[in-house]
């Protein structure tokens, strides 16, 4: 990766992190265009922020996410939200608090 690249995906990287922050995508949403960021920047840096794709491996894979649900059954889907509320819940603040960080590191 050229110095211009990394400064580019570091600029990605932010603006993620912000919309999250901002609450201009859910939770799920927004991290997995958190960890496509930090996979962009290389492997090394999913390791450095492992929140996020503990994030993701708490999530049930039977759970729908993203556009999946909307090929799902509605009542099933609202029979489910609750295990995907309460994951969030849990991982809320964590993953507030590492946004602020990547925020405040890397932003010019």
């Amino acid at each position: 990766m050229t110095p211009e690249q990394k400064v580019a995906r570091l600029k990605r990287l932010v603006s993620a992190a912000r919309s999250f922050v901002a609450g201009q995508q859910g939770i799920t949403t927004g991290v997995n265009h958190i960890l496509a960021c930090l996979y962009n920047l290389g492997d090394e840096w999913v390791e450095k922020y492992p929140v996020f794709s503990d994030f993701r491996q708490a999530i049930p894979a039977e759970l729908p996410i993203g556009s999946e649900r909307l090929l799902w059954n509605l009542e099933r889907i609202i029979e489910l939200d609750p295990i995907l509320a309460k994951i969030e819940q849990e991982y809320r603040a964590k993953l507030m608090n590492e946004c602020c960080g990547l925020i405040g590191k890397y932003s010019e």
